[in-house]
């Protein structure tokens, strides 16, 4: 049964777990559909050019994420060896 998406945020954290897991290459649009739960009408309503729209907005989300964790208050930091400790925690 296909699970509910309620954005395209949901649908790429489930897409990074199969990426992960399986790689590009490993996920197939029939593997992304079984692990993800969700259907390929939604999956092309987020991601219309295919798997490869699906990889960038999962590189996308990591890459968001390394800079607003990890380079951001690395850059910003007043005390380097708290800001390396606050770093290793996101890690």
């Amino acid at each position: 049964m296909a699970r509910t998406v309620l954005d395209r945020s949901d649908a790429v954290l489930a897409l990074a777990g199969v990426f992960r897991k399986r790689g590009f290459e490993g996920g197939s649009l029939s593997v992304i559909q079984q692990e993800t739960g969700i259907g390929r009408g939604s999956l092309y309503h987020f991601f219309p050019d295919g798997k490869t729209d699906m990889a960038r907005a999962v590189l996308d989300q990591v890459n968001d994420w390394f800079e607003e964790k990890i380079f951001e208050p690395l850059r910003t930091a007043t005390d380097p060896h708290q800001a390396i400790a606050d770093m290793s925690r996101e890690v």
